[in-house]
């Protein structure tokens, strides 16, 4: 396992030692292009793109250094209004054209601490089995509220 790790830490660093360019050029690149410019939105993909390819990376980052995993704050929201712009939600709805997601997302949710890449991935996981579960199609509701847990939960309680 200490191999593995370490095998992953070196890859790591070679590919962020790549994906510097494809994060920063495009920052410099729009800095110098017209607002209206049909180059703005491709390019803004590009960065996307990049800044995700940096979040697998620290996930290898990650797994060398033996699954001490990064949290910060984050709001739930914003992770999954960014996942349903990305260029992979509209892939998988192109798969799946029957299928249409609507959110209830609760205005004023609060904060909470975790990793930002992980959540990401879990959102897209579970959309993308929805999708797979519906060949006839239908629709994924994704929606969040706050709650206040003031007693264990049992396994598969609704929260």
């Amino acid at each position: 396992m200490e191999v593995i790790g370490t095998l992953a830490g070196g890859v790591a660093h070679d590919l962020n030692n790549i994906l510097s360019g494809l994060v920063s050029y495009p920052e410099l690149l729009l800095l110098e292009i017209p607002e209206d410019s049909s180059l703005r939105n491709p390019i803004l993909t590009i960065q996307k793109s990049g800044e995700k390819a940096v979040a697998i990376v620290q996930d290898l980052l990650t797994l060398a250094r033996r699954g001490v995993a990064v949290k910060e704050v984050v709001n739930f929201n914003h992770i999954i209004s960014e996942y349903l712009k990305s260029p992979e939600h509209e892939r998988l709805m192109s798969f799946h054209p029957e299928v249409h997601v609507e959110t209830g997302l609760e205005k004023d949710l609060l904060n909470i601490l975790g990793s930002s890449v992980h959540l990401s991935k879990t959102v897209m996981n579970l959309v993308s089995n929805a999708a797979e579960a519906m060949p006839d199609g239908r629709e994924i509701l994704i929606s969040t509220e706050n709650r206040y847990i003031d007693r264990p939960i049992r396994g598969y309680d609704h929260l």
